[in-house]
């Protein structure tokens, strides 16, 4: 009897993010996966979808050897919710009802060419960014090559998906992803929730007229401080009000949004530059009614990886002590993810 698998992303998900200079595609974040299916623009998302790469990581997973791939601590693995003991089938026109109850078939019998369509996209539309932060590793300048007819591979997946997450560089910059949101392919698809990555610099009536149409899921709002000064040495640009004022505006939306209410999250990425600063951090996304997100530093730009750095960490851990005695609910859990992040990365003291 096949043990059940404590993580489904490789069936379910078909995600983008810049590694090393090129657009992956993977089946979850560029933070918890060491490996992924290929280059997006190389091949169509369809070959992707079922490419060696894609077709290893199934297999390593469905075989129990996702250590040799993931991270320990991934959100997605330790919450549990994408395992496979959580499988259900979401209501909502036939042809997607039909692709969920093929797609848990093939989870069931441990597939790794799979005839059923992902459900869970991750879009990269562009890597132009109007910020410049110093643990940022894509590049900002360049342009994210997806092929001819990226938008059209897109709209083929409409059917199958469940959700869809954009993300950039900056997404909000970007005039493909505007008129995607306004498009008749994404009308006629209701049952797709939209979410959204974004810095937070940008939000004018325009992009809220288009969000206002669609399902939306969540939006994580990228702050990384809790003072103007440490956002404008992280950034580069004197720009925090405007990001705390537009995590405001996103927050009214959700409870006006004429189709669905969604979930505003406050992003931090915990870092040398900025940890002396998580207690208020959790403090500002309490008082703002927004949810929490904190992510360890991915590498080592410009000194900020914080978990490296052991003469820190006695720091970090009262620090840490100290977010834990103001944080409640689901913030006091993403506190303590860090602190098992720092725990695993060095000497305990």
């Amino acid at each position: 009897m096949n043990q059940v698998l404590p993580c489904v992303m490789p069936w379910k998900a078909l995600f983008m993010d810049e590694r090393e200079g090129r657009v992956a595609a993977l089946p979850c974040c560029l933070s918890w996966i060491k490996a992924d299916y290929g280059t997006v623009g190389t091949a169509t998302l369809d070959e992707l979808w079922n490419s060696l790469g894609a077709q290893r990581i199934r297999n390593l997973i469905a075989t129990g050897r996702q250590d040799e791939i993931c991270d320990k601590h991934c959100p997605l693995l330790m919450s549990g919710k994408y395992g496979e003991a959580a499988l259900r089938v979401v209501d909502g026109p036939a042809e997607f009802v039909e692709n969920q109850l093929l797609n848990n078939e093939e989870i069931r019998q441990r597939k790794t060419i799979l005839s059923s369509r992902p459900m869970l996209i991750k879009v990269l539309p562009s890597l132009r960014c109007n910020l410049r932060c110093t643990m940022c590793f894509q590049d900002h300048y360049g342009p994210a090559d997806l092929g001819d007819d990226f938008w059209k591979q897109i709209n083929d997946l409409l059917p199958f998906a469940s959700e869809i997450t954009f993300q950039g560089g900056e997404v909000t910059l970007d005039g493909e992803f505007r008129r995607f949101l306004r498009s008749p392919a994404l009308r006629l698809s209701p049952h797709i929730r939209i979410s959204l990555i974004t810095n937070g610099t940008v939000l004018d009536d325009d992009l809220v007229a288009s969000l206002s149409q669609v399902a939306l899921n969540f939006v994580t709002v990228s702050v990384n401080a809790a003072s103007r000064a440490t956002f404008r040495r992280i950034a580069k640009v004197d720009l925090f009000e405007r990001v705390l004022e537009n995590a405001r505006r996103w927050i009214r939306l959700s409870a006006e949004h004429p189709v669905r209410s969604f979930d505003v999250f406050l992003s931090f990425v915990v870092m040398r530059s900025n940890f002396e600063e998580l207690p208020a951090f959790v403090q500002i996304a309490e008082q703002l009614g927004a949810k929490l997100q904190l992510l360890p530093v991915i590498g080592d730009r410009e000194g900020e990886d914080i978990f490296v750095r052991t003469d820190q960490h006695a720091r970090l851990r009262e620090v840490l002590a100290e977010a834990k005695q103001v944080a409640r609910g689901e913030a006091y859990q993403q506190v303590d993810r860090i602190r098992l992040v720092l725990n695993n990365s060095g000497e305990l003291v």
